[in-house]
């Protein structure tokens, strides 16, 4: 064999990788005619802490299990904490809320529900470090955010402490 044999065979051996480089063109072009499914975000869960004084508005969103208008407002000003993530971080967090549970007659001032949205769409006023202004505006918007609205029992206070609420 000649060098110069040696040398076509060299450029063949060393082209495999060009070759390579070749299939990810491919991809990349097959990739822009046939797109990956683009799958919804998460379902984001919106967990409010409220105080169990305000325990007949509780029962009244517990029999509704939806937030009207006019409640948006009203539970901006009753949250004393909340907490924005995924459905799987909250059943996480705390798998079983009943530990926490209040007995008839074992009511305490210190009692709070937790109240659990689910949220059609997210909205950046309901994450932590946000201005006052941008947080009002969220809960003014909840009615049309919000999705299923589940309300605890009501709780001891160290029900949220797992959580990793953040202040309203």
């Amino acid at each position: 064999m000649e060098s110069s044999d040696m040398d076509s065979l060299l450029i063949v051996v060393v082209g495999v990788p060009v070759l390579a480089g070749a299939v990810l063109v491919v991809r990349a072009v097959l990739r822009a005619i046939y797109p990956p499914p683009v799958l919804p975000p998460p379902p984001r869960s919106l967990v409010l802490v409220i105080s169990a004084s305000h325990a007949d508005f509780i029962e009244s969103l517990k029999d509704k299990k939806q937030i009207d208008v006019s409640e948006g407002e009203q539970l901006y000003q009753i949250t004393r904490y909340l907490w924005l993530g995924s459905e799987t971080e909250l059943s996480q967090k705390i798998p079983d809320i009943n530990e926490y549970s209040v007995a008839q007659g074992a009511e305490s001032e210190y009692n709070i529900y937790l109240v659990e949205i689910k949220l059609k769409q997210s909205d950046e006023g309901f994450k932590p470090n946000v201005n006052q202004l941008d947080r009002y505006d969220a809960f003014r918007k909840l009615a049309d955010l919000a999705g299923d609205v589940k309300v605890s029992d009501r709780l001891k206070i160290e029900a949220y402490e797992k959580v990793g609420v953040y202040n309203r």
